[in-house]
Protein backbone atom coordinates (compact mmCIF):
# COMPACT_ATOMS: atom_id res chain seq x y z
CA UNK A 1 0.00 0.00 0.00
CA UNK A 2 1.54 3.14 -1.11
CA UNK A 3 0.70 6.22 1.22
CA UNK A 4 0.31 9.79 -0.51
CA UNK A 5 -1.23 13.20 -0.04
CA UNK A 6 -2.26 13.31 -4.53
CA UNK A 7 -5.45 14.40 -5.35
CA UNK A 8 -7.68 11.60 -5.74
CA UNK A 9 -7.45 11.87 -9.63
CA UNK A 10 -4.02 11.18 -9.40
CA UNK A 11 -4.55 8.02 -7.73
CA UNK A 12 -5.47 4.59 -8.91
CA UNK A 13 -6.68 1.36 -6.54
CA UNK A 14 -5.82 -2.23 -7.82
CA UNK A 15 -8.34 -4.91 -7.69
CA UNK A 16 -6.58 -8.74 -8.02
CA UNK A 17 -8.94 -12.12 -8.28
CA UNK A 18 -7.35 -15.68 -7.57
CA UNK A 19 -9.19 -18.41 -9.41
CA UNK A 20 -8.22 -20.82 -7.07
CA UNK A 21 -8.06 -23.81 -9.90
CA UNK A 22 -6.36 -21.33 -12.41
CA UNK A 23 -4.33 -19.17 -10.44
CA UNK A 24 -1.53 -19.02 -7.62
CA UNK A 25 -0.45 -15.78 -5.89
CA UNK A 26 2.87 -16.03 -8.52
CA UNK A 27 0.21 -15.45 -11.10
CA UNK A 28 -1.19 -12.23 -8.75
CA UNK A 29 2.12 -10.77 -8.48
CA UNK A 30 2.24 -10.67 -12.12
CA UNK A 31 -0.76 -9.28 -12.57
CA UNK A 32 0.11 -6.52 -9.82
CA UNK A 33 3.37 -5.55 -11.73
CA UNK A 34 1.56 -5.44 -15.13
CA UNK A 35 -0.95 -2.89 -13.85
CA UNK A 36 1.63 -0.87 -11.87
CA UNK A 37 3.55 -0.32 -14.85
CA UNK A 38 0.63 0.71 -16.91
CA UNK A 39 -0.92 3.06 -14.23
CA UNK A 40 2.87 4.89 -13.76
CA UNK A 41 2.96 4.97 -17.93
CA UNK A 42 0.00 7.07 -16.98
CA UNK A 43 1.74 9.46 -14.43
CA UNK A 44 -0.75 7.95 -11.29
CA UNK A 45 0.30 6.80 -8.35
CA UNK A 46 -0.93 3.14 -7.12
CA UNK A 47 -3.15 4.09 -3.89
CA UNK A 48 -4.17 0.26 -2.55
CA UNK A 49 -3.96 -3.17 -3.48
CA UNK A 50 -6.96 -5.58 -3.10
CA UNK A 51 -6.74 -8.87 -3.14
CA UNK A 52 -9.68 -11.46 -2.76
CA UNK A 53 -10.32 -15.46 -3.12
CA UNK A 54 -13.65 -15.80 -3.38
CA UNK A 55 -15.97 -16.62 -6.21
CA UNK A 56 -17.24 -13.97 -8.48
CA UNK A 57 -20.27 -15.81 -10.36
CA UNK A 58 -22.03 -16.73 -7.11
CA UNK A 59 -25.13 -14.65 -6.14
CA UNK A 60 -24.42 -15.80 -2.33
CA UNK A 61 -20.75 -14.88 -2.60
CA UNK A 62 -20.48 -11.87 0.13
CA UNK A 63 -16.98 -10.35 -1.69
CA UNK A 64 -15.94 -8.12 1.22
CA UNK A 65 -12.57 -6.76 -0.73
CA UNK A 66 -14.33 -6.56 -3.67
CA UNK A 67 -17.18 -4.04 -1.99
CA UNK A 68 -14.65 -2.32 -0.15
CA UNK A 69 -12.75 -1.79 -3.45
CA UNK A 70 -15.99 0.09 -5.29
CA UNK A 71 -16.83 1.91 -1.51
CA UNK A 72 -13.38 3.92 -1.62
CA UNK A 73 -14.60 4.72 -5.31
CA UNK A 74 -17.75 6.34 -4.74
CA UNK A 75 -16.45 8.26 -1.43
CA UNK A 76 -13.84 9.74 -3.99
CA UNK A 77 -10.53 8.48 -2.22
CA UNK A 78 -9.47 7.30 -5.49
CA UNK A 79 -10.49 8.01 -9.33
CA UNK A 80 -10.51 5.03 -10.37
CA UNK A 81 -10.14 0.64 -10.24
CA UNK A 82 -7.93 -1.19 -12.86
CA UNK A 83 -8.53 -4.54 -12.97
CA UNK A 84 -5.94 -7.15 -15.28
CA UNK A 85 -9.10 -8.54 -16.56
CA UNK A 86 -13.11 -7.72 -16.67
CA UNK A 87 -13.75 -11.61 -16.01
CA UNK A 88 -11.21 -10.79 -12.63
CA UNK A 89 -14.18 -8.27 -11.27
CA UNK A 90 -17.45 -10.25 -12.12
CA UNK A 91 -18.57 -13.39 -13.58
CA UNK A 92 -21.88 -12.19 -13.28
CA UNK A 93 -22.97 -10.35 -16.28
CA UNK A 94 -24.08 -7.19 -17.77
CA UNK A 95 -26.61 -6.63 -14.83
CA UNK A 96 -23.47 -6.57 -12.13
CA UNK A 97 -20.96 -4.65 -14.66
CA UNK A 98 -23.80 -2.17 -15.27
CA UNK A 99 -24.47 -1.37 -11.84
CA UNK A 100 -21.05 -0.14 -11.33
CA UNK A 101 -20.38 1.79 -14.29
CA UNK A 102 -22.94 3.90 -13.87
CA UNK A 103 -22.31 4.90 -10.36
CA UNK A 104 -18.98 5.31 -11.28
CA UNK A 105 -20.05 7.44 -14.27
CA UNK A 106 -22.08 9.34 -11.65
CA UNK A 107 -19.33 10.89 -9.71
CA UNK A 108 -16.41 10.74 -12.63
CA UNK A 109 -14.26 7.86 -11.93
CA UNK A 110 -12.94 5.60 -13.90
CA UNK A 111 -13.08 1.36 -14.41
CA UNK A 112 -10.39 0.35 -16.30
CA UNK A 113 -9.99 -2.97 -17.61
CA UNK A 114 -6.07 -3.48 -19.06
CA UNK A 115 -6.18 -6.74 -20.83
CA UNK A 116 -9.66 -5.93 -22.63
CA UNK A 117 -8.17 -1.94 -23.36
CA UNK A 118 -11.53 -0.54 -21.69
CA UNK A 119 -12.02 2.49 -19.83
CA UNK A 120 -14.90 2.98 -18.68
CA UNK A 121 -15.20 7.01 -19.02
CA UNK A 122 -15.12 6.07 -23.07
CA UNK A 123 -19.22 6.89 -24.49
CA UNK A 124 -18.08 3.90 -27.02
CA UNK A 125 -16.17 1.21 -23.98
CA UNK A 126 -19.67 0.82 -22.52
CA UNK A 127 -21.26 -1.90 -25.34
CA UNK A 128 -17.50 -3.37 -25.54
CA UNK A 129 -17.86 -3.86 -21.54
CA UNK A 130 -21.47 -5.43 -22.10
CA UNK A 131 -20.11 -8.17 -24.35
CA UNK A 132 -17.08 -8.49 -22.25
CA UNK A 133 -19.13 -8.92 -19.27
CA UNK A 134 -21.55 -11.50 -21.13
CA UNK A 135 -18.70 -13.76 -21.90
CA UNK A 136 -17.37 -13.75 -18.65
CA UNK A 137 -20.27 -14.90 -17.68
CA UNK A 138 -21.35 -17.88 -20.30
CA UNK A 139 -17.73 -18.57 -19.77
CA UNK A 140 -18.72 -19.02 -15.66
CA UNK A 141 -21.46 -21.21 -16.61
CA UNK A 142 -19.72 -23.32 -18.89
CA UNK A 143 -17.37 -24.18 -16.53
CA UNK A 144 -19.96 -25.08 -14.21
CA UNK A 145 -22.00 -27.60 -16.49
CA UNK A 146 -18.33 -28.99 -17.73
CA UNK A 147 -17.29 -30.23 -14.15
CA UNK A 148 -20.62 -31.28 -13.19
CA UNK A 149 -20.94 -33.43 -16.24
CA UNK A 150 -16.86 -34.56 -15.09
CA UNK A 151 -17.83 -36.14 -11.78
CA UNK A 152 -20.89 -37.16 -12.92
CA UNK A 153 -19.13 -39.32 -15.78
CA UNK A 154 -15.79 -40.53 -12.98
CA UNK A 155 -18.92 -41.35 -10.46
CA UNK A 156 -19.39 -45.07 -11.68
CA UNK A 157 -15.96 -45.10 -11.95
CA UNK A 158 -15.27 -44.87 -8.48
CA UNK A 159 -13.46 -41.89 -8.39
CA UNK A 160 -13.18 -40.07 -4.97
CA UNK A 161 -15.40 -36.70 -6.22
CA UNK A 162 -12.78 -34.26 -4.46
CA UNK A 163 -12.52 -32.66 -1.17
CA UNK A 164 -10.42 -33.71 1.61
CA UNK A 165 -10.29 -37.63 2.59
CA UNK A 166 -11.75 -38.57 5.63
CA UNK A 167 -9.29 -39.01 8.75
CA UNK A 168 -7.03 -42.20 8.11
CA UNK A 169 -7.04 -42.25 4.87
CA UNK A 170 -5.81 -39.89 1.89
CA UNK A 171 -6.91 -39.59 -1.77
CA UNK A 172 -3.92 -40.74 -4.33
CA UNK A 173 -4.11 -40.13 -7.64
CA UNK A 174 -4.58 -43.14 -10.51
CA UNK A 175 -2.28 -41.49 -12.73
CA UNK A 176 0.54 -39.61 -11.05
CA UNK A 177 2.40 -39.06 -14.46
CA UNK A 178 -0.30 -37.53 -16.36
CA UNK A 179 -0.92 -34.33 -15.27
CA UNK A 180 -4.83 -33.83 -17.24
CA UNK A 181 -5.84 -37.34 -15.77
CA UNK A 182 -6.72 -36.40 -12.13
CA UNK A 183 -8.94 -39.29 -11.08
CA UNK A 184 -7.95 -40.58 -7.29
CA UNK A 185 -9.39 -42.92 -5.02
CA UNK A 186 -8.27 -43.48 -1.11
CA UNK A 187 -6.09 -45.11 0.41
CA UNK A 188 -4.93 -45.33 4.21
CA UNK A 189 -2.58 -42.93 5.54
CA UNK A 190 0.52 -44.47 6.80
CA UNK A 191 0.09 -41.80 10.20
CA UNK A 192 -3.15 -41.40 10.78
CA UNK A 193 -4.64 -44.66 10.05
CA UNK A 194 -3.63 -46.77 12.94
CA UNK A 195 -5.18 -43.46 15.03
CA UNK A 196 -8.54 -43.64 13.03
CA UNK A 197 -8.99 -47.88 13.19
CA UNK A 198 -8.72 -47.16 16.87
CA UNK A 199 -11.30 -44.61 17.46
CA UNK A 200 -13.72 -47.03 15.08
CA UNK A 201 -12.96 -50.08 17.53
CA UNK A 202 -13.58 -47.94 20.14
CA UNK A 203 -16.74 -46.94 18.83
CA UNK A 204 -17.36 -50.38 18.05
CA UNK A 205 -17.13 -51.37 21.42
CA UNK A 206 -19.51 -49.68 22.51
CA UNK A 207 -18.11 -46.06 23.71
CA UNK A 208 -19.19 -42.67 23.67
CA UNK A 209 -17.90 -40.23 21.00
CA UNK A 210 -17.30 -38.30 23.89
CA UNK A 211 -16.00 -41.03 25.68
CA UNK A 212 -13.53 -41.66 22.62
CA UNK A 213 -12.82 -37.29 21.56
CA UNK A 214 -11.46 -37.15 25.55
CA UNK A 215 -9.00 -40.39 24.75
CA UNK A 216 -7.88 -38.38 21.77
CA UNK A 217 -7.39 -35.43 23.23
CA UNK A 218 -5.83 -36.95 26.02
CA UNK A 219 -3.31 -38.86 23.83
CA UNK A 220 -2.39 -35.92 22.10
CA UNK A 221 -3.77 -36.55 18.66
CA UNK A 222 -4.94 -33.54 17.21
CA UNK A 223 -7.32 -33.12 14.18
CA UNK A 224 -6.11 -32.53 10.75
CA UNK A 225 -6.47 -29.33 11.56
CA UNK A 226 -4.01 -29.12 14.25
CA UNK A 227 -7.72 -28.61 16.54
CA UNK A 228 -9.08 -30.72 19.25
CA UNK A 229 -11.05 -33.27 19.22
CA UNK A 230 -15.10 -33.10 20.11
CA UNK A 231 -17.78 -35.70 20.29
CA UNK A 232 -19.39 -33.90 17.35
CA UNK A 233 -16.48 -34.37 15.16
CA UNK A 234 -16.08 -38.15 16.05
CA UNK A 235 -19.57 -38.64 15.04
CA UNK A 236 -19.22 -36.15 11.69
CA UNK A 237 -16.07 -38.65 11.42
CA UNK A 238 -18.31 -41.77 11.88
CA UNK A 239 -21.33 -40.47 9.97
CA UNK A 240 -19.74 -39.97 6.23
CA UNK A 241 -19.63 -42.97 3.85
CA UNK A 242 -15.96 -42.16 3.22
CA UNK A 243 -15.17 -43.57 6.07
CA UNK A 244 -15.60 -47.44 4.37
CA UNK A 245 -14.76 -46.47 1.41
CA UNK A 246 -17.97 -45.24 0.11
CA UNK A 247 -18.71 -42.22 -2.49
CA UNK A 248 -21.03 -39.55 -1.08
CA UNK A 249 -23.71 -37.14 -2.27
CA UNK A 250 -23.05 -33.32 -1.54
CA UNK A 251 -25.14 -30.34 -0.79
CA UNK A 252 -24.38 -26.96 -1.69
CA UNK A 253 -25.09 -24.73 1.66
CA UNK A 254 -23.95 -21.84 2.39
CA UNK A 255 -21.82 -20.21 5.00
CA UNK A 256 -23.96 -17.79 7.31
CA UNK A 257 -21.47 -15.61 8.98
CA UNK A 258 -19.09 -15.33 5.06
CA UNK A 259 -22.37 -15.71 2.72
CA UNK A 260 -19.48 -17.80 0.77
CA UNK A 261 -21.14 -21.24 -0.72
CA UNK A 262 -19.97 -24.74 -0.55
CA UNK A 263 -20.36 -28.55 -0.97
CA UNK A 264 -20.79 -30.23 2.18
CA UNK A 265 -20.52 -33.97 2.15
CA UNK A 266 -23.55 -36.01 3.53
CA UNK A 267 -24.11 -39.04 4.59
CA UNK A 268 -26.02 -40.18 2.00
CA UNK A 269 -23.94 -43.20 -0.17
CA UNK A 270 -24.34 -42.93 -4.08
CA UNK A 271 -25.63 -45.96 -5.73
CA UNK A 272 -24.51 -47.11 -8.95
CA UNK A 273 -26.69 -48.56 -12.22
CA UNK A 274 -26.51 -51.90 -10.08
CA UNK A 275 -27.94 -50.43 -6.79
CA UNK A 276 -24.79 -51.37 -5.22
CA UNK A 277 -23.09 -48.88 -3.35
CA UNK A 278 -19.84 -46.97 -5.03
CA UNK A 279 -16.84 -47.72 -3.77
CA UNK A 280 -13.61 -45.00 -4.09
CA UNK A 281 -11.08 -47.05 -2.42
CA UNK A 282 -10.22 -48.16 0.73
CA UNK A 283 -12.14 -47.53 3.97
CA UNK A 284 -11.29 -47.44 7.74
CA UNK A 285 -14.31 -49.57 8.53
CA UNK A 286 -16.07 -51.88 6.08
CA UNK A 287 -19.27 -50.72 5.16
CA UNK A 288 -21.10 -53.24 7.80
CA UNK A 289 -18.95 -51.95 10.58
CA UNK A 290 -20.17 -48.18 9.49
CA UNK A 291 -23.42 -49.06 9.81
CA UNK A 292 -22.94 -50.22 13.01
CA UNK A 293 -21.34 -47.78 14.08
CA UNK A 294 -23.75 -45.19 13.49
CA UNK A 295 -26.64 -47.48 14.66
CA UNK A 296 -25.01 -47.01 17.70
CA UNK A 297 -24.71 -43.35 18.07
CA UNK A 298 -28.36 -42.85 16.85
CA UNK A 299 -29.56 -45.36 19.88
CA UNK A 300 -27.94 -42.73 21.90
CA UNK A 301 -29.53 -39.17 20.60
CA UNK A 302 -32.48 -38.35 19.56
CA UNK A 303 -33.50 -35.70 16.14
CA UNK A 304 -34.76 -32.42 17.15
CA UNK A 305 -38.19 -31.59 16.04
CA UNK A 306 -39.19 -27.91 15.71
CA UNK A 307 -40.13 -25.71 18.90
CA UNK A 308 -38.77 -22.89 20.28
CA UNK A 309 -35.47 -23.87 21.66
CA UNK A 310 -34.50 -25.83 18.83
CA UNK A 311 -35.36 -22.98 16.18
CA UNK A 312 -32.41 -23.57 13.53
CA UNK A 313 -31.73 -26.71 14.74
CA UNK A 314 -34.47 -29.09 13.05
CA UNK A 315 -32.71 -32.56 11.79
CA UNK A 316 -29.77 -32.40 13.92
CA UNK A 317 -29.18 -34.66 16.47
CA UNK A 318 -29.03 -34.50 20.27
CA UNK A 319 -27.81 -36.82 23.15
CA UNK A 320 -29.78 -38.23 25.34
CA UNK A 321 -28.72 -39.28 28.81
CA UNK A 322 -29.18 -43.14 29.30
CA UNK A 323 -30.51 -44.71 31.61
CA UNK A 324 -28.80 -46.95 34.00
CA UNK A 325 -31.06 -49.16 36.06
CA UNK A 326 -33.46 -51.65 34.27
CA UNK A 327 -36.89 -49.85 35.37
CA UNK A 328 -36.30 -46.29 35.91
CA UNK A 329 -38.91 -44.21 33.99
CA UNK A 330 -41.07 -47.51 33.74
CA UNK A 331 -42.40 -48.34 36.89
CA UNK A 332 -44.62 -45.77 38.07
CA UNK A 333 -45.35 -44.98 41.80
CA UNK A 334 -48.62 -46.52 42.93
CA UNK A 335 -48.87 -43.17 45.33
CA UNK A 336 -49.14 -40.40 42.41
CA UNK A 337 -48.71 -42.66 39.47
CA UNK A 338 -46.00 -40.56 38.43
CA UNK A 339 -42.04 -42.21 37.32
CA UNK A 340 -39.99 -44.01 39.90
CA UNK A 341 -35.95 -43.32 39.62
CA UNK A 342 -33.06 -45.18 40.52
CA UNK A 343 -31.53 -43.59 44.12
CA UNK A 344 -28.59 -46.05 45.82
CA UNK A 345 -30.20 -49.37 45.61
CA UNK A 346 -34.10 -48.26 46.20
CA UNK A 347 -36.22 -47.15 43.07
CA UNK A 348 -37.96 -43.65 44.44
CA UNK A 349 -40.78 -41.54 43.67
CA UNK A 350 -39.32 -39.03 41.16
CA UNK A 351 -42.58 -36.61 42.06
CA UNK A 352 -41.81 -36.50 45.98
CA UNK A 353 -37.53 -36.51 45.20
CA UNK A 354 -38.45 -33.07 43.21
CA UNK A 355 -41.76 -31.70 44.50
CA UNK A 356 -41.88 -32.57 48.17
CA UNK A 357 -44.05 -34.54 50.58
CA UNK A 358 -47.23 -31.80 49.30
CA UNK A 359 -47.17 -33.34 45.49
CA UNK A 360 -47.10 -36.98 46.79
CA UNK A 361 -46.31 -38.72 50.10
CA UNK A 362 -43.50 -40.72 47.82
CA UNK A 363 -42.54 -44.74 48.25
CA UNK A 364 -39.47 -47.12 47.41
CA UNK A 365 -38.79 -50.31 46.40
CA UNK A 366 -35.43 -52.47 46.46
CA UNK A 367 -34.34 -52.04 43.15
CA UNK A 368 -32.83 -55.54 42.77
CA UNK A 369 -35.33 -57.35 43.81
CA UNK A 370 -37.75 -55.09 41.69
CA UNK A 371 -35.97 -56.03 38.75
CA UNK A 372 -35.50 -59.70 39.12
CA UNK A 373 -39.65 -59.75 39.58
CA UNK A 374 -40.40 -57.88 36.83
CA UNK A 375 -37.90 -60.20 34.30
CA UNK A 376 -39.44 -63.47 35.85
CA UNK A 377 -42.60 -61.81 35.09
CA UNK A 378 -41.66 -60.86 31.70
CA UNK A 379 -40.37 -64.12 30.89
CA UNK A 380 -43.11 -66.38 32.16
CA UNK A 381 -45.75 -64.25 30.09
CA UNK A 382 -43.65 -64.48 26.76
CA UNK A 383 -43.37 -68.11 27.32
CA UNK A 384 -47.16 -68.44 27.49
CA UNK A 385 -48.10 -66.22 24.75
CA UNK A 386 -49.97 -69.39 22.06
CA UNK A 387 -48.00 -69.31 18.58
CA UNK A 388 -51.22 -70.66 17.24
CA UNK A 389 -53.15 -67.65 18.36
CA UNK A 390 -53.50 -65.14 15.40
CA UNK A 391 -52.86 -62.19 18.14
CA UNK A 392 -50.40 -63.70 20.33
CA UNK A 393 -48.38 -64.12 17.53
CA UNK A 394 -48.57 -61.24 16.41
CA UNK A 395 -47.19 -59.58 20.16
CA UNK A 396 -44.24 -62.39 19.27
CA UNK A 397 -43.55 -61.16 15.84
CA UNK A 398 -43.10 -57.73 16.95
CA UNK A 399 -40.99 -58.95 20.41
CA UNK A 400 -38.58 -60.73 17.63
CA UNK A 401 -38.20 -58.05 14.96
CA UNK A 402 -37.20 -55.64 18.02
CA UNK A 403 -34.68 -58.05 20.23
CA UNK A 404 -33.02 -59.53 16.94
CA UNK A 405 -33.18 -55.53 15.14
CA UNK A 406 -31.66 -54.27 18.33
CA UNK A 407 -28.90 -57.10 18.32
CA UNK A 408 -27.97 -56.30 14.75
CA UNK A 409 -28.79 -52.66 14.37
CA UNK A 410 -26.92 -52.15 10.93
CA UNK A 411 -29.58 -54.55 9.71
CA UNK A 412 -32.19 -52.02 10.52
CA UNK A 413 -30.21 -48.87 9.38
CA UNK A 414 -29.38 -50.56 6.16
CA UNK A 415 -33.35 -51.44 5.41
CA UNK A 416 -34.23 -47.72 6.17
CA UNK A 417 -31.56 -46.65 3.84
CA UNK A 418 -32.86 -48.99 1.29
CA UNK A 419 -36.07 -47.47 1.39
CA UNK A 420 -35.26 -44.30 1.36
CA UNK A 421 -33.19 -45.18 -1.68
CA UNK A 422 -36.40 -46.33 -3.78
CA UNK A 423 -38.04 -43.11 -2.76
CA UNK A 424 -34.95 -41.28 -4.53
CA UNK A 425 -34.53 -43.74 -7.19
CA UNK A 426 -38.21 -43.66 -8.43
CA UNK A 427 -38.65 -39.86 -7.89
CA UNK A 428 -35.69 -39.49 -10.70
CA UNK A 429 -37.62 -42.27 -12.74
CA UNK A 430 -40.61 -40.04 -12.88
CA UNK A 431 -38.75 -36.88 -13.63
CA UNK A 432 -37.26 -38.74 -16.19
CA UNK A 433 -40.65 -40.02 -17.68
CA UNK A 434 -41.58 -36.25 -18.04
CA UNK A 435 -38.30 -35.05 -19.61
CA UNK A 436 -39.32 -37.72 -22.31
CA UNK A 437 -43.21 -37.74 -22.53
CA UNK A 438 -44.26 -34.01 -21.46
CA UNK A 439 -41.05 -31.83 -22.33
CA UNK A 440 -39.85 -33.80 -25.18
CA UNK A 441 -36.45 -33.63 -24.21
CA UNK A 442 -35.21 -36.63 -25.90
CA UNK A 443 -35.30 -35.92 -29.29
CA UNK A 444 -34.52 -38.03 -32.23
CA UNK A 445 -32.66 -41.61 -32.32
CA UNK A 446 -29.86 -40.27 -30.31
CA UNK A 447 -32.33 -39.06 -27.80
CA UNK A 448 -34.16 -41.89 -27.68
CA UNK A 449 -31.51 -44.20 -26.88
CA UNK A 450 -29.99 -41.95 -24.45
CA UNK A 451 -33.56 -42.21 -22.82
CA UNK A 452 -34.00 -45.79 -22.83
CA UNK A 453 -30.07 -45.84 -21.42
CA UNK A 454 -31.26 -43.90 -18.28
CA UNK A 455 -34.44 -45.65 -17.88
CA UNK A 456 -32.87 -49.19 -17.93
CA UNK A 457 -30.37 -47.89 -15.28
CA UNK A 458 -33.05 -46.75 -13.14
CA UNK A 459 -35.20 -49.85 -13.72
CA UNK A 460 -32.36 -51.66 -12.37
CA UNK A 461 -31.36 -49.91 -9.29
CA UNK A 462 -34.84 -50.18 -8.17
CA UNK A 463 -35.58 -53.68 -8.71
CA UNK A 464 -32.05 -54.61 -6.78
CA UNK A 465 -33.23 -52.27 -4.03
CA UNK A 466 -36.48 -53.79 -3.71
CA UNK A 467 -35.16 -56.88 -3.66
CA UNK A 468 -32.71 -56.23 -0.69
CA UNK A 469 -35.75 -54.70 1.45
CA UNK A 470 -37.78 -57.94 0.65
CA UNK A 471 -34.56 -60.10 2.17
CA UNK A 472 -34.15 -57.63 5.37
CA UNK A 473 -37.67 -57.87 6.27
CA UNK A 474 -37.91 -61.26 6.38
CA UNK A 475 -39.72 -62.21 9.75
CA UNK A 476 -37.67 -63.44 12.85
CA UNK A 477 -37.38 -66.94 13.99
CA UNK A 478 -40.11 -66.97 17.05
CA UNK A 479 -38.63 -70.35 18.58
CA UNK A 480 -35.85 -68.80 21.17
CA UNK A 481 -38.73 -66.66 22.34
CA UNK A 482 -41.16 -69.86 22.79
CA UNK A 483 -38.50 -72.17 25.31
CA UNK A 484 -37.84 -70.71 28.69
CA UNK A 485 -34.40 -71.95 28.76
CA UNK A 486 -33.41 -70.47 25.76
CA UNK A 487 -35.41 -67.22 26.63
CA UNK A 488 -33.83 -66.70 29.30
CA UNK A 489 -30.42 -67.36 28.70
CA UNK A 490 -30.86 -64.51 25.15
CA UNK A 491 -32.27 -62.18 27.69
CA UNK A 492 -28.49 -62.43 30.26
CA UNK A 493 -26.82 -62.31 26.99
CA UNK A 494 -28.62 -58.99 26.28
CA UNK A 495 -27.49 -55.61 27.47
CA UNK A 496 -29.42 -53.20 29.17
CA UNK A 497 -30.71 -51.31 26.80
CA UNK A 498 -31.76 -53.99 24.59
CA UNK A 499 -33.65 -55.14 28.27
CA UNK A 500 -35.33 -51.91 28.99
CA UNK A 501 -36.44 -51.68 24.86
CA UNK A 502 -38.51 -54.71 25.64
CA UNK A 503 -39.86 -53.86 28.32
CA UNK A 504 -40.87 -50.42 27.12
CA UNK A 505 -42.60 -52.67 23.89
CA UNK A 506 -44.21 -54.94 26.38
CA UNK A 507 -45.58 -53.04 29.04
CA UNK A 508 -48.46 -51.26 29.09
CA UNK A 509 -48.43 -50.18 33.04
CA UNK A 510 -46.08 -51.32 35.55
CA UNK A 511 -46.81 -49.85 39.01
CA UNK A 512 -45.20 -50.43 42.38
CA UNK A 513 -47.29 -50.91 45.64
CA UNK A 514 -46.38 -48.93 49.01
CA UNK A 515 -45.85 -50.25 51.90
CA UNK A 516 -48.30 -51.18 54.45
CA UNK A 517 -46.43 -49.61 56.76
CA UNK A 518 -42.51 -49.61 58.16
CA UNK A 519 -41.03 -52.54 58.11
CA UNK A 520 -43.53 -54.24 55.96
CA UNK A 521 -42.24 -57.96 54.70
CA UNK A 522 -44.40 -58.26 51.45
CA UNK A 523 -42.44 -59.64 49.00
CA UNK A 524 -41.68 -57.56 46.23
CA UNK A 525 -43.00 -60.12 44.07
CA UNK A 526 -46.49 -58.99 45.52
CA UNK A 527 -45.55 -55.28 45.13
CA UNK A 528 -45.18 -55.38 41.43
CA UNK A 529 -48.11 -55.16 38.99
CA UNK A 530 -47.26 -55.50 35.27
CA UNK A 531 -49.44 -55.20 32.62
CA UNK A 532 -48.65 -56.79 29.47
CA UNK A 533 -49.87 -55.65 26.10
CA UNK A 534 -52.05 -57.71 23.66
CA UNK A 535 -52.20 -57.39 20.06
CA UNK A 536 -55.63 -55.55 20.43
CA UNK A 537 -54.65 -53.00 23.25
CA UNK A 538 -52.00 -51.65 20.40
CA UNK A 539 -53.65 -51.52 17.12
Amino acid sequence: MTTTTASPSDLADIFLRRSTLMDDKATLDAHEDVLRKAIEAEGKTVRKVWREEVSASKRGVKREKFDAAIAVVLARETGSLWVYKLDRLSRRGMGHVGIVLDDFERIGAALRAHVDGLDSRNPNHRIIFAVAAEQARSEAINIGVRTRIGKEAHRPLGHWPGGPAPYGLKSQRLYPDDSRRRAAQLVRHPDEYPVAREIADRLLGGESAVSVASWLNTDGHLTRRGKRWRATTVSAWARTPGTAGLMHRKERVEDPSTGREYWRPTGDVVLGTDGEAIRVGEGVVTPEERLRIVAILNSRTRQLTPGFTNAGQIGKRRGVRQAQSLLTGIIRCGRCEGPMVRGGKQYRCLTRAESGPDACQGMYIDAADADEAVTDRWQTWVTALDPDDPYDVDVLMRIAREWYGHQDPSRRLRLKEARAAIEGVTDRRNKLDTAYYVTGSFQGEDGEGRYQTLKAALDGQLATLRAEVEELSHDADLTPLLEPEELSEAWSASDLATRRLLLVLTVQRLEAVPARHRGDRTPVTDRVHPEWITARSTD
